[in-house]
């Protein structure tokens, strides 16, 4: 061993020899898997003695000289033609074929070589959606690929050595993904288990952030904390909360993702006399959607308890849902000053000591199965 740390050429020769030993039966009757079992046996030996002890060409170079049945360690390679490899090609074309390979194939390409990692690493993974449940119910949307990555593509490698880790163990994939430098979420859908938890301890560890555009937390989201730590600040635009109870709402709403977020939807069941409305007096921009009665006059205090107390930029409160009758809470917001000549529907209420005023309108959206919801839009300008 001594010999081997003192990179003695000759001692790490015999150790791959001592590797290809180990297999040499399975190479002998099987000669078409003798590159797996090099990767393989490569692998195991850079996780006893460093990732640093050999690379893989040179590793691969020894043992299918080995396979071969030359065991000559003093042989000499400088007689041997000039070998290319992937790294040789220029930058931009080794660029355009890697971006073009599924993720599994990138992961096992970057396993290759410290060199080709950084290349691979600094690809764009043209991964876009993660859908995450649990271990045993994800999938991950990849832009060049038509269909999704999903565990049951991982079910038949569990059992099988030749497959690499991140290739048997489905939770492996969803890791190796996230940590890849150049990954940028446009959407990630999270229900939390166990296993999403210890994804994240890895991910801080590694002090990594994810680059996501829009979270969503679904109506079975049932961690006792909504969670944004990992996501970078300003990078995330837009959060959905269904059916989160007031303790999480006035969790996530001080969280600086959350502050600094375009928009925070909140869809909810809960009633307007029920739902913790005084959570959202520091929450910047969001839209809220709430159940049970229309509530016209419990809305209104809202909105005016946010012009009053609030920090709020922006903001969207849906009233109600195909009602026949129109929503009367226009008449809470009469007050002779705040109306707008030629606009029926719009307010104005100048904020005192400044420039600056909130313009609350009425409005109407109608989607394409011709379905009415009517809201009011409440925005601070200047």
């Amino acid at each position: 061993m001594a010999e081997v740390t003192g990179r003695n050429p000759l001692a790490i020769r015999r150790r791959i020899l001592e590797e290809f030993e180990k297999v040499q039966a399975q190479v002998a009757t099987n000669p078409e898997l003798w590159r797996i079992l090099s990767f393989d046996a490569h692998k195991k030996l850079c996780k006893v003695l460093g990732a640093d002890f050999i690379d893989y060409p040179e590793f691969e170079f020894w043992f299918s000289r080995f396979a071969r049945g030359d065991f000559d360690l003093n042989y000499d390679k400088c007689f041997d033609p000039k070998t290319r490899s992937l790294t040789d090609l220029p930058l931009e074309i080794f660029k355009k074929i890697g971006e073009n390979l599924e993720i599994v194939d990138r992961f096992q390409l970057r396993d290759v070589c410290k060199d080709i990692r950084f290349h691979v690493d600094n690809w764009d993974p043209k991964v876009t959606k993660i859908f995450y449940c649990k271990g045993n119910n994800w999938r991950v949307c990849q832009t060049s690929r038509p269909e999704l990555y999903w565990m049951g593509n991982f079910e038949r490698n569990r059992n099988n050595i030749f497959h690499p880790g991140f290739n048997r163990d489905p939770i492996s994939f969803v890791m190796n993904i996230l940590k890849l430098p150049k990954l940028h979420l446009e959407e990630l859908t999270i229900y939390e288990d166990d296993n999403w938890k210890k994804l994240i301890e890895e991910l801080d560890e590694s002090n990594r952030k994810l680059h996501v555009k829009k979270v969503i937390f679904p109506n079975c989201y049932h961690s006792s904390k909504i969670d944004l730590h990992f996501m970078i600040p300003g990078v995330l635009e837009e959060i959905i909360l269904r059916n989160q109870t007031g303790r999480e709402i006035f969790e996530i709403i001080d969280s600086e993702q959350c502050q600094a977020a375009k928009m925070m939807h909140i869809d909810s069941t809960i009633a307007t006399s029920s739902f913790p409305l005084q959570a959202l007096y520091n929450c910047p921009r969001f839209t809220l959607r709430l159940g049970g009665k229309r509530a016209d006059g419990l809305k209104a205090k809202f909105l005016k308890n946010l012009m009053k107390y609030g920090e709020v930029q922006k903001c969207i409160l849906y009233i109600s849902k195909n009602r026949p009758a129109q929503s009367q809470i226009l008449k809470y917001f009469n007050e002779p000053e705040a109306m707008v000549p030629n606009f029926p529907s719009l307010r104005r209420y100048p904020i005192p000591e400044t420039n600056e005023f909130y313009e609350l309108e009425y409005g109407v959206e109608v989607d394409h199965y011709r379905r009415r919801e009517e809201f009011v839009r409440l925005e601070k300008k200047q």
